[in-house]
């Protein structure tokens, strides 16, 4: 990885805002940026309880021992908990067993949330390969997907489609929590959005570099960012894409035109998301008044000297802002989907089109009187024949 990322620096190619700062560099609190978010939570699971509706269900999927996975699904069942979600954690010994039980998660009328803790196939040998949990990612409902990682939710998302219910526009979509927890995070930076705009120019004119392009964090990241306006550079180990913002164009950069240092020079958002626990981005890649955000479970970035450079904003951790993004995720497909007046309309429709089918969908016998009738008389008439 550092020898890819250590390549000779190349020239700019885009000109970064110009921002200069004396103030040396501050932090941002994660917890005070989730905050509001679980209080809106908190306050809808009231409200709903006065009216006599349970709590939205979130089932967590766990087949590994991943220690950042144990991690995610404990911080989970303690924030659910906390606000007053339902949460309910099912271990699953072999991974081969994940499909079925995401099955009867999905088809479970009392489950309204689910999340699958990857790695699964992906942690140890297997048959299936790592693509395998690509293949669970999008066996998850969009009805019940909590993480928003479902063919159908990526699909909307990069075609910037914001709504499940189009042309009413009434419903929005979820995203994935990783990354939306960035964006919010960037949202309450006023130096990274500028909220005065319309949706889809609150970025205009910013260059940022993604540093991961996983299917979890960095591809929807750099979408939703240049869904904003911004001009992403997605980077991996392998290669360099750009995201036009504005105008949703995508294209791969070529060596010779574009580097990490060269994009990082020049961006004024980093998102940093290695996971190796070695690697560093180096300090003097870092201009003044760049915001940077680690989403790695491990430091990317020398947390010290980082915030030695003037106007300086680093986010160093995401997870508290994730697991609230989490819960608003949660409850949104609670109330796109599931909430008791949501199935009664869609019920009633239902019914209304078998009706319109002519299916009346009563049994074939009528009722059970029609039935016992029709019996009674059947017998009687046998009988005499046989008399006869």
């Amino acid at each position: 990885i550092s020898v890819f990322f250590g390549k000779k620096y190349q020239p700019l190619l885009l000109q970064r805002t110009n921002r200069m700062s004396t103030e040396a560099g501050t932090k941002v609190d994660a917890g005070a940026i989730a905050k509001p978010f679980r209080e809106e939570i908190q306050r809808k699971v009231k409200e709903l309880k006065e009216l006599g509706i349970e709590a939205p269900l979130l089932v967590g999927l766990l087949a590994n021992d991943d220690p950042a996975a144990l991690k995610y699904a404990e911080w989970t069942g303690r924030a659910c908990q906390a606000d007053g979600l339902r949460y309910e954690l099912r271990k699953i010994d072999d991974p081969i067993n994940v499909e079925q039980a995401l099955r009867d998660a999905n088809n479970d009328v009392r489950v309204h949330g689910v999340i699958v803790y990857y790695p699964i196939f992906g942690a140890v040998p297997s048959y299936s390969g790592s693509s395998r949990d690509d293949y669970l990612r999008d066996t998850v409902s969009h009805e019940v997907d909590v993480e928003g990682l479902c063919h159908y939710y990526r699909s909307n998302l990069y075609q910037n489609i914001r709504y499940v219910d189009t042309p009413r526009c009434e419903k929005k979509c979820v995203l994935p929590c990783t990354a939306l927890s960035v964006v919010k995070i960037l949202e309450s930076i006023e130096q990274a959005y500028d909220n005065s705009k319309p949706i889809g120019k609150r970025m205009e004119g910013k260059v940022v570099t993604v540093v991961n392009r996983s299917e979890i964090v960095g591809r929807p990241l750099a979408a939703m960012l240049a869904n904003d306006g911004a001009n992403v550079f997605s980077v991996d180990i392998e290669s360099i894409y750009c995201f036009e913002g504005g105008s949703g164009r995508l294209r791969k950069c070529s060596e010779e035109d574009e580097n990490l240092e060269a994009c990082v020079r020049k961006s004024d958002i980093v998102v940093t998301g290695v996971p190796v626990k070695g690697y560093r981005i180096p300090i003097e890649w870092i201009q003044p008044g760049t915001v940077v955000v680690n989403v790695a479970s491990f430091k990317n970035v020398d947390e010290t000297e980082l915030l030695k450079i003037p106007g300086v904003v680093y986010a160093p951790m995401v997870g508290k802002v994730t697991v609230a993004m989490l819960e608003r995720n949660l409850m949104r497909l609670f109330e796109n989907f599931h909430h008791p007046e949501i199935r009664k309309k869609k019920l009633g429709y239902e019914t209304t089109k078998l009706i319109e089918n002519g299916d009346t969908g009563r049994p074939w016998y009528g009722s059970l009187i029609q039935l016992y009738t029709a019996v009674a008389v059947t017998s009687l008439i046998a009988l005499t024949m046989m008399k006869r």
